[in-house]
């Protein structure tokens, strides 16, 4: 079978080449054509291809895919998976990690898992982490965030195997310009979860912070923002409801019955009344956001991500600028 495992990379060209390395050696790349595709997510260091090429054991093929610019991890990886869609005979991409947090040993495990499902995605869903107790905390409350936002549970990450129909029906979808992993979830393709572990750093430190989490989450709901705003418009519109019900109970009870009222009775009538009239505007604000959201043009990858592609260098070392439309078909690409 072709193989070609995806993964993004910003600098850490050291992890990278230990990477390849372990992949070189597994039994899979020994048996199957094993391909490796490096996303240069804008580095400041240019890799060494010989270097790379050394270390590469039984892999068939390295090339590196250089961006023009930093897009973050997630676009590169959808930018990585356009470039694998374009390689000759595919049968399947595996996307993980660079850095060794994603093992190589257990794509051996995604494979195992294909052969017995041919028809589905493999996803590698980590059983035990090794961050902190701040960490787990908030995982697990954007956990709960995005079930109540969007209605789906979520609980893999990128780390995953696409057969080749998956694979050209994502690069179709909007959404893994976002994140792939919502992007699976919401796609309807079938997927199997394994449970992993996970892996330690080759080398240096994550380059992961609370901000770039927190914007991970954001791009992982942002692929449910119809649904996210029509739960808001709903959720908004029930609110009203309750505070219309609320509101007219105070004035049938002055007006209509021979209950004292209390003089704070006016009060909390007018602050429910700001309170429904405020409602109404966030749900009014909610539905026209919802309905020209649909209308918005989309950026669909496998056809705009060429303009962000400097070159793709390979084994040789030698930018192949003449076929950069082999790598991927960009909207000014020609045939």
């Amino acid at each position: 079978m072709n193989i070609v495992v995806v993964s993004p990379v910003l600098n850490d060209w050291a992890a990278f080449g230990e990477l390849i390395e372990r992949l070189g050696r597994l039994d899979d790349a020994r048996v199957h054509n094993v391909r490796c595709i490096a996303v240069d997510d804008g580095s400041s260091v240019r890799p060494d291809m010989s270097a790379l090429n050394q270390r590469k054991g039984y892999l068939a093929e390295v090339r590196v895919v250089r961006l023009a610019c930093n897009l973050g991890a997630i676009r590169a990886i959808a930018v990585g998976l356009v470039a694998a869609s374009k390689l000759e005979d595919i049968d399947a991409a595996v996307v993980m990690d660079a850095d060794g947090e994603d093992r190589p040993e257990d794509m051996a495990r995604l494979l195992a898992c294909w052969k017995e499902r041919p028809d589905r995605i493999v996803v590698a869903r980590r059983v035990e982490r090794s961050e902190g107790l701040v960490f787990k905390c908030f995982y697990e409350l954007y956990k709960l965030i995005f079930k109540l936002l969007t209605g789906q549970s979520i609980a893999f990450g990128t780390f995953s195997l696409l057969p080749r129909d998956a694979l050209l029906s994502l690069i179709h979808n909007p959404a893994i310009w976002n994140n792939l992993a919502s992007a699976i979830t919401r796609s309807r393709i079938p997927y199997t979860e394994i449970r992993t572990n996970r892996g330690v750093r080759y080398s240096g430190q994550s380059s992961m912070n609370f901000v770039a989490l927190a914007v991970h989450g954001i791009s992982s709901i942002s692929v449910y923002t119809d649904v996210v705003l029509l739960r808001i418009t709903v959720a908004m519109g029930i609110l009203a409801l309750c505070i219309f019900f609320g509101a007219a109970s105070i004035v049938v009870a002055k007006f209509v019955t021979s209950w004292v009222i209390p003089d704070w009775a006016s009060y909390v009538f007018v602050s429910l009344t700001i309170i429904f009239l405020q409602t109404l505007v966030f749900a009014g604000l909610a539905l026209f956001q919802f309905l020209s959201f649909r209308s918005m043009k989309a950026f669909v990858p496998a056809s705009d991500v060429g303009v962000f592609i400097l070159d793709a260098e390979f084994d040789d070392s030698k930018p192949l600028r003449k076929e950069r439309s082999n790598v991927v078909a960009g909207p000014s690409s020609k045939p």
